[in-house]
């Protein structure tokens, strides 16, 4: 089963049902990309050919959990704690301080980590809001904190990490915030309790409204222009008037909204909505 090869029209099938599920974008170049990944979820769902699967994934009684695993294994779940950390640098310099005066009334923070992976964008962002608020209790905050992968948002809940996975974070940070367990790195339940993970699809699911900032960093990369506008439309609505949006260091909005401004500052760059 390893040799079998993927035929045009088995291409044009799976490239154009996962765009549909997921907006993901597979133009022909990665055609042996696909393939790999489909052999190896044929196997694991034990069907030999590419054409039962199919049948299999777009049988909505019984091939739903299976589509969702498909979508999965396309997408690459690098992260980090405080990754880019110039931004994170530009998020505590520049951003919050300007949220602490614009809600200074009613106290209330929300943020969103689209494509979260396994967590560790979402909890340094808590982290950074607990380090750099002055009374973060009397705050009303919430992370929420999303993916279209059930395995990866069922390890962010754990929120346990390796020693490998938590050399990006101060070691302050890793006194004050985690707890060690058993040679792996816990995050402590303060830190948890203001972060609310989901499943979200970016194609299908509304978005939220009202929020402050949107992280969404090297999520736009698999998707085509179409779908790229479509998503950023989406943040615009969810953001509130002066809300902030990052993005990945390779990603732009040069050429997909003018709904924006660009503000660059010598620790990194942000968009921030104008209207």
């Amino acid at each position: 089963m390893c040799d079998m090869i993927l035929t045009d029209d088995e291409f044009r099938l799976f490239s154009q049902l996962i765009y549909n599920e997921s907006g993901i974008s597979i133009k022909d170049a990665k055609r042996n990309y696909l393939q790999t990944r489909l052999q190896k979820r044929l196997q694991a769902s034990q069907h030999n050919s590419y054409y039962r699967y199919y049948k299999f994934v777009t049988d909505k009684t019984q091939g739903g959990r299976e589509l969702l695993d498909l979508v999965d294994s396309l997408t690459i779940n690098e992260t980090s704690f405080f990754r880019n950390r110039p931004q994170f640098d530009l998020f505590v310099d520049l951003v919050l301080p300007e949220l602490k005066k614009k809600r200074a009334n009613n106290l209330k923070l929300r943020f969103w980590s689209a494509g979260c992976s396994r967590g560790q964008e979402a909890y340094s962002i808590a982290m950074s809001l607990l380090d750099h608020l002055e009374l973060p209790n009397a705050w009303d905050i919430k992370i929420l904190a999303s993916d279209i992968s059930l395995r990866v948002l069922e390890s962010a809940q754990k929120g346990q990490y390796s020693e490998y996975e938590a050399e990006t974070v101060h070691p302050e940070y890793l006194k004050v915030y985690f707890d060690k367990v058993d040679g792996s790195f816990q995050i402590k339940p303060h830190v948890k309790k203001l972060v609310i993970f989901d499943y979200h699809n970016l194609k299908h699911d509304n978005g939220l409204v009202g929020l402050d900032v949107i992280f969404c960093r090297n999520v736009m990369i698999y998707f085509d222009a179409d779908e790229q506008k479509r998503l950023i439309e989406k943040f615009h609505k969810s953001l509130a008037v002066g809300g902030y949006l990052f993005l990945g260091h390779s990603e732009s909005l040069q050429g997909l909204s003018e709904k924006f401004k660009f503000i660059y500052h010598s620790k990194g760059a942000v968009y921030q909505k104008t209207g």
